[in-house]
């Protein structure tokens, strides 16, 4: 954190404003929670779990939107986005929606899934 979020008072790293005395421990424990939570992501994708690794990264960004975790976020959406549409191809209906929920929870306004939300609702309705 480059400043304080009470008065925007540039910081060096202290637990306390030096302008405005505002406690900054729950924000320093948050951003290090969030890096905590983004390290159990990447780890959790590289072991082949990839519901863990939303579900990690989710928490992460809940708490901080780094670039590298909405980085991170924009490529798992995009892997995951493909293995939704092999499942709807499948007409596996039930895990693709699933699979949907689970990253709508990382960007509930993207794109692609909002796309690939309609193509299941479609295969739903015939």
């Amino acid at each position: 954190m480059e400043r304080c979020p009470s008065c925007m008072a540039r910081l060096t790293g202290a637990v306390v404003c030096p302008r405005c005395q505002a406690d900054l421990g729950g924000v320093t424990r948050s951003e290090q929670y969030a890096q905590h939570w983004l390290a159990h992501a990447v780890r959790f994708w590289s072991e082949c779990e990839p519901t863990l690794a939303v579900l990690a990264l989710t928490k992460s960004l809940r708490l901080k939107q780094t670039s590298s975790a909405l980085t991170f976020c924009g490529f798992i959406i995009q892997q995951q986005g493909q293995k939704v549409l092999v499942l709807l191809a499948q007409r596996q209906l039930s895990e693709a929606n699933n699979l949907l929920f689970l990253l709508r929870g990382l960007q509930p306004d993207n794109q692609l899934l909002r796309q690939l939300q309609g193509f299941s609702d479609a295969l739903l309705i015939e």
